[in-house]
């Protein structure tokens, strides 16, 4: 049995797998567990260092201060 959804911004569980958004919030979903990123606010840039380092910006963060991109929590 595959395991249902948490949404990173609310915490609130899916109740089927299939959920693509959040009930409690309305925040897209994970598409794959597997993607290491997912809930991490990063620069959407995948060509800026900043993006492959892995570095990970605090939740009010909204651009890259390296590159000027958008980060994950901004889009």
């Amino acid at each position: 049995m595959q395991a249902l959804k948490t949404c990173n911004n609310c915490g609130k569980e899916s109740y089927r797998v299939e959920s693509k958004f959040c009930l409690g919030c309305g925040t897209e979903l994970p598409e794959s567990f597997n993607d290491p990123n997912y809930g991490k606010n990063i620069c959407t840039n995948s060509d800026c260092g900043f993006n492959k380092s892995g570095f990970i910006y605090p939740d009010d963060a909204r651009y890259c201060d390296v590159c000027g991109s958008m980060t994950a929590y901004a889009k």
